[in-house]
């Protein structure tokens, strides 16, 4: 009765999962509650960053926007790179004690990592459970056991995740000296997954045994870009690459006037092919680099996002139009709040403007609090 009470007169808090994304030129954070297995949007915020590289510049950033959006004391979880990470898979035998395993996976970071272990974070979950008829298909038939007891049924895959420790040292300084209480570090990659599947509808395909393809989720930054290729809604892989310039507002205002920006559609949509036709030969780099016995068929999507994407806050159709001409598929603007709900004064405009830079925070904010 306490507890009910508490929520009718208003002094039980709610309690957000909030997520935040350093880029070279921008934090993003995103605040999100879970109810009834629904995700609500409660907050969003986007705040320049001023001296690219400060790390007390980007923590006094990070406490404007949590004094702004007041989730001071909520759950944070901060993303890594994929690119500064170590990741490795493992089959163990599911019947394996939490300390086995924490022995196993230590024995494959020390045989697999090229640096020395105490420079590093480490951490392993299960990411699938595999019936044991399936591992022996899987494996060499040597490595499974002759005798498996009646309990040991299965395999588990295993994922080890490591990171150099002067890589999130700083990271974990920024949110300290904002006043934030951090709950988890993930990788960018781990986070665009849960995006991914909720953004899209790869879950109600996935749930009617439909094959969903190969999508790529393109992210196009101030001085380099990436894309992240997924198979049936699995991150796979991801390729970067460095440019001089993506910013089309920063591109027409460096050569024109602003009074006649309005009048050079043709200059626009050359700037348009041109950085179409150059993410479209990176993006068949980084499908030429999948494993071809694990993922079949063509790219079936491509979702648009990141902050040299926007034209005037937005990414334009002609774009959009370009980078289909050139990938020869559907693109879309990326956007990981379509199927949720919005709290008590989040504004819907401004949420779709700029939903395309949001994904990664997003994602992170979508993790399960930790224990």
């Amino acid at each position: 009765m306490r507890r009910i009470l508490s929520e009718l007169f208003g002094t039980h808090r709610r309690q957000y999962q909030v997520g935040v994304e350093f880029t070279d030129t921008q934090v993003r954070l995103v605040s999100l509650s879970k109810r009834g297995g629904q995700h609500r949007v409660e907050g969003f915020s986007i705040d320049e960053l001023g001296v690219n590289g400060d790390p007390h510049a980007a923590a006094q950033c990070l406490a404007r926007l949590v004094k702004r959006m007041g989730v001071k004391g909520q759950r944070v979880s901060l993303a890594v790179k994929s690119s500064f990470a170590f990741t490795k898979s493992a089959l163990l035998d599911a019947t394996l004690s939490r300390r086995e395993n924490d022995d196993r996976m230590l024995a494959e970071a020390e045989s697999a990592l090229p640096y020395a272990l105490d420079e590093v974070y480490l951490d392993y979950a299960v990411v699938e459970s595999i019936p044991t008829s399936v591992a022996s298909s899987l494996i060499a038939r040597s490595r499974v056991p002759q005798k498996v007891s009646s309990h040991a049924g299965a395999y588990q895959k295993m994922l080890l995740v490591a990171c150099k420790a002067d890589v999130l040292d700083p990271l974990v300084e920024i949110a300290e000296q904002a006043g934030l209480r951090l709950d988890a570090v993930d990788l960018d990659s781990f986070a665009l997954e849960r995006a991914l599947m909720q953004s899209t509808l790869l879950p109600l395909k996935a749930a009617a045994r439909q094959p969903l393809g190969v999508v790529a989720l393109i992210l196009l930054e101030s001085g380099h870009s990436c894309v992240h290729l997924f198979h049936n809604g699995n991150h796979k892989l991801h390729r970067e690459w460095s440019h001089e310039q993506t910013n089309f507002d920063s591109y027409l205002k460096s050569q024109f006037s602003d009074e006649i920006i309005d009048a050079i559609g043709s200059a626009r949509l050359d700037y348009y092919r041109e950085v179409a036709s150059e993410t479209a030969n990176q993006v068949r780099i980084a499908l030429s680099q999948l494993p071809s016995d694990e993922v079949e068929g063509e790219l079936s999507l491509a979702l648009l996002g990141g902050n040299g994407a926007l034209a005037r806050g937005l990414i334009e159709t002609d774009l959009i139009e370009e980078m289909a001409n050139s990938l020869l598929c559907e693109v879309k603007s990326a956007n990981p709040f379509r199927r949720m709900t919005l709290g008590e004064g989040v504004d819907s405009i401004a949420l779709d403007r700029d939903a395309p830079l949001l994904m990664v925070a997003c994602g992170l904010a979508m993790r399960e609090a930790s224990a």
